[in-house]
């Protein structure tokens, strides 16, 4: 007999990916209906409207690098203080490690935040200045 314990995490997999498989269902049934509604209104001789861009909030800014990075190097430093907690206070928790790793990989993902925000802020920078240099 299966137990509880053993269901739980395959029922949370299962609709996990049956939530996934009906949103992109739906999202396409929505683009579905305004090519539909598109093509009836150029048939009956109506200038249909122009079509939005998918989504605004999809190109990444340097500012939004900026504040990732921020955050995601100041979390790593949480994991880290956790970490010598866990190594020093108690053997009651989860292994120290966990918390080690967890800094590792959170502070290295801030810092390349961080590092492609002034790589991006400085050839910005830099663009307008050359073509002045290049017209003079």
């Amino acid at each position: 007999m299966i137990s509880v314990a053993l269901l739980i995490p395959i029922l949370a997999i299962v609709m996990g990916i049956g939530l996934v498989f009906w949103i992109i269902f739906w999202d396409h049934r929505h683009k579905q209906l305004q090519y539909a509604e598109r093509q009836l209104m150029i048939e009956k001789g109506m200038t249909p409207p122009p079509t939005l861009p998918e989504k605004a909030g999809d190109k990444v800014t340097p500012e939004d690098c900026l504040r990732r990075g921020t955050t995601m190097v100041f979390l790593g430093l949480a994991f880290g203080v956790a970490y010598f907690l866990l190594l020093n206070v108690g053997d009651d928790g989860p292994p120290p490690w966990t918390a080690g790793v967890a800094a590792a990989i959170v502070g290295f993902l801030g810092i390349g935040n961080l590092v492609y925000y002034f790589v991006a802020r400085t050839k910005g920078q830099d663009e307008p200045g050359d073509r002045n240099r290049g017209s003079s």
